[in-house]
């Protein structure tokens, strides 16, 4: 439960990252519309719904791909030390995405040139919906559009991988996308002034440092849990150690001597006359 409490949050802070990464599509999604659908805000608003039920639809589809991978890998790996290590790279790549959000590093870059590979597939396709003229449209673009190379993504997957079953990836995924949905919506209703609002320094700062708390503590939870397993395995050496010395300086147990064999028993007067 705390990793799905932890990916919603990232998705919700994430938010000013959504703005650059999907903000153009949400913008995008109208223009193709005839005039008198744009100016019905019940019909707008059921387009981008749409939208993100397909965003949010192939981040779920990824999560299952991504969990059945964690769990083919754990029964091929020792999954202790893989599992500890995947923790630690999300950890990790959460705070990268911290450090990205808040204008503090770019490092996060590297991985979503990565994942640009990958888009350059999809992308050819996203075009067969453009302009968007229908529901159908609408809902194609956001399914596609979940492959676009993201950070928060990224993040988001390798927890997934993390959890070693397909259900509790896909389950982490959906939580993801759930907390980039408010984002979304509100920037295809505000979209200039959330963009004016979320450009400001102190917004991208203090959404980066929660993320990065976010991931000092998923960091800091297999750390811990490896330094109290040296610990254990330390104090069980010494306990074994103290044992074996007290079975040494034990005294040995009191053997009794048999007779022996030599000794005879002192003769009668009736066998000196036989």
């Amino acid at each position: 439960m705390d990793i799905l409490v932890s990916v919603f949050l990232m998705g919700l802070l994430g938010g000013v990252h959504c703005l650059g990464m999907c903000g153009g599509v949400v913008a995008m999604l109208t223009v193709g519309l005839d005039p008198e659908t744009r100016s019905n805000p019940k019909k707008v608003a059921l387009f981008h719904l749409n939208y993100n039920i397909g965003r949010i639809l192939s981040y779920i589809l990824m999560g299952l791909v991504f969990g059945m991978l964690g769990a083919i890998l754990s029964q091929t790996l020792q999954m202790n030390l893989f599992d500890k290590a995947l923790r630690i790279f999300s950890g990790a790549l959460m705070i990268m995405v911290g450090l990205y959000i808040a204008n503090w590093s770019s490092g996060i870059q590297i991985l979503e040139k990565i994942g640009a590979k990958f888009w350059a597939i999809l992308q050819p396709l996203s075009k067969r919906f453009l302009p968007i003229k229908d529901l159908k449209g609408a809902f194609f673009t956001g399914l596609l559009w979940g492959g676009i190379p993201c950070g928060l993504v990224y993040s988001a997957l390798s927890f997934a991988i993390v959890s070693g079953s397909a259900a509790q990836g896909g389950l982490i995924m959906l939580a993801f996308g759930l907390g980039t949905l408010p984002s979304l919506l509100i920037m295809a209703s505000l979209s200039t002034q959330l963009t004016h609002w979320i450009k400001k320094p102190w917004v991208r700062k203090t959404s980066g440092l929660f993320i990065i708390g976010l991931g000092i503590a998923a960091l800091w939870m297999p750390i811990n849990s490896m330094i109290n397993a040296n610990l254990h395995g330390h104090n069980n050496s010494s306990q074994y150690i103290i044992k074996s010395k007290d079975r040494m300086d034990a005294p040995m147990p009191n053997i009794h001597k048999p007779k022996s064999i030599n000794t005879f028993e002192k003769p009668t007067d009736l066998d000196y006359l036989t």
